[in-house]
């Protein structure tokens, strides 16, 4: 898992967490993403806002495209491993 930086008491993570989860949790979401919101785990929500923070000023965002791609990967065959699972 990506350690966050730049945050050393961990109050903007939190908060940036907490944002992400009500989002995720709020019953229009589900509504209108259904399965792939479903699929999101909170670990996965912890590995973006760390990647998120992590890669915040830098530059070159190649690697936090690269890293944010493998997590969308890893996320995008929960959802269709689910959607083999339903049929």
């Amino acid at each position: 898992m990506v350690q966050p930086e730049n945050d050393e008491a961990g109050h903007g993570r939190e908060g940036a967490l907490a944002a992400l989860n009500e989002v995720a949790t709020d019953p229009e979401v589900v509504k209108q993403f259904g399965t792939a919101a479903g699929a999101f785990e909170p670990e996965d929500y912890q590995q973006l806002i760390a990647l998120a923070w992590r890669h915040q000023f830098d530059d070159d965002r190649t690697k936090f495209k690269r890293d944010l791609r493998a997590l969308q990967e890893h996320v995008s065959q929960r959802i269709l491993d689910r959607a083999e699972l339903s049929e």
